[in-house]
């Protein structure tokens, strides 16, 4: 964990969430942020459909992803570079609108990997779409 403040990492957090251009394009925004979680909230845009009208399989990784990292932003702050070595993601139902929460929680965060796990859950009902896990290589030499 790093030596930043409870605090300050968790605002560490919500600017990278804030100031991302890639969150910004996908329409992510930071509904949630605790030490150790965070929920990341998508409202389906056209954009996010595939040519059948329902959200894009590429969708729902970027989203696990970006939960993922940051719940793990939330122990190590800006001192360090979270980076994706690996996801593994279960589809379990199509979207077609509204919006999508996604709930990333810290498995277990070494110095240099880390755990986390995914669920992402249509807002208005509650029910899941796709749960996962990744690993991340925690570089603390990149802040």
């Amino acid at each position: 964990m790093s030596e930043a403040t409870r605090e300050e990492r968790l605002d560490a957090v919500r600017a990278f969430a804030q100031t991302s251009p890639y969150y910004k394009s996908m329409g992510m925004e930071l509904a949630e942020v605790a030490e150790g979680s965070v929920v990341l909230r998508v409202e389906i845009r056209p954009a996010h459909l595939n040519a059948d009208g329902i959200v894009h399989g590429g969708v729902l990784p970027a989203i696990a992803d970006g939960a993922m990292g940051n719940s793990l932003r939330t122990l190590h702050g800006a001192a360090a570079q979270v980076l994706t070595a690996e996801v593994h993601l279960h589809y379990l139902r199509p979207v077609t609108r509204g919006a999508l929460l996604a709930r990333g929680n810290v498995v277990q965060s070494g110095r240099r990997l880390s755990f986390a796990e995914v669920e992402i859950t249509e807002e208005s009902t509650g029910k899941a779409v796709a749960r996962g896990s990744g690993v991340f290589v925690i570089d603390s030499a990149a802040g």
